[in-house]
């Protein structure tokens, strides 16, 4: 592998995206260095540079909503641009079953880069809706998206803890230190906590896991991992789950009587046994370097 390799990655004729920096090869590792933008901002920036497209295509229906999650967070958003980078030749072992082609360190970056970039797209929805709606209108017309294969749909119960009566009952049938920790981090973080959950329930709780799961057989990054057929599906899996998520944004902000934000993620950072909360997720990192085993 070369020495000190800038990785990037061509959304469209316009946009170049910096992915980072590996280091030096030495020792079983290669380490990359995240870029001092991060990708979320830099499409972010892309987007709103770009005019808004004819006011027929200004649709922010639900399934335009989670397709431009699904994009600005993850498909461009994350290092997972850089595992499904469509310049590079698909790696042989994409077709093995048995193989590993997401270490536990790729994972842990898209992970955080995606809950971050979900945290600042959420923000932006709840801040500005008239100029979220021209960003979705914008994702839409101006990203190369993945054409969707059915997903499927999040879980009931991430729905039903937006709802007033069963957040109480998860706070009180909580031990009353651990709602204490988990209020004061909402207080906080409340976009971070309610992305942590649902980039736990769009993306790492979904068909990334057959091909994260495996053996140890290289993690080239001169070639694609992931194959045209998983990115759909991976895509459409995260589309769904984020069109309701999105959507559940929308309906807080409608609530009457209002719970401040910080109350209505809080159920979020309690809902460990539901398989919803993830365990042991940043509040605060934007990104993370990667040490890439090579031997």
């Amino acid at each position: 592998m070369p020495r000190a390799v800038n990785l990037r990655v061509r959304v469209n004729e316009e946009l170049l995206l910096d992915a980072g920096t590996t280091d030096e090869v030495g020792g079983p590792e290669v380490v990359i260095h995240p870029p001092g933008i991060t990708l979320f901002h830099q499409v972010l920036d892309y987007l709103r540079s770009k005019p808004d497209p004819p006011a027929s295509a200004m649709d922010s229906s639900d399934e335009h909503e989670g397709g431009a999650a699904a994009a600005v967070t993850l498909r461009w958003g994350s290092y997972l641009a850089v595992l499904a980078d469509s310049a590079k030749p698909v790696w042989a072992e994409a077709r093995s079953p048995g193989t590993s082609r997401i270490c536990d360190s790729e994972m842990a970056r898209i992970n955080i880069e995606a809950s971050a970039a979900l945290a600042g797209w959420i923000d932006i929805a709840r801040q500005n809706r008239s100029a979220y709606e021209r960003l979705v209108a914008r994702v839409v017309a101006y990203l190369p998206l993945p054409k969707l294969r059915p997903g499927t749909p999040a879980p009931a119960e991430f729905a039903l803890l937006a709802m007033p009566e069963v957040a109480a009952k998860i706070v009180t049938g909580t031990d009353a230190s651990r709602v204490a920790s988990v209020r004061a981090d909402a207080e906080n973080h409340p976009s971070r906590i309610f992305a942590n959950a649902l980039v736990n329930v769009a993306w790492r709780n979904g068909p990334i896991e057959t091909i994260h799961a495996g053996a140890f057989r290289g993690y080239p990054l001169d070639r694609r991992r992931v194959a045209v057929a998983e990115e759909r599906a991976l895509f459409g899996f995260a589309a769904d789950r984020l069109s309701t998520g999105m959507g559940l944004c929308r309906d807080f902000a409608l609530e009457r009587p209002a719970r401040s934000w910080p109350e209505q993620v809080l159920p979020y950072g309690l809902a460990g046994m539901m398989a919803i909360t993830p365990t042991g997720w940043t509040l605060t990192e934007a990104t993370r370097e990667v040490r890439l085993p090579h031997r």
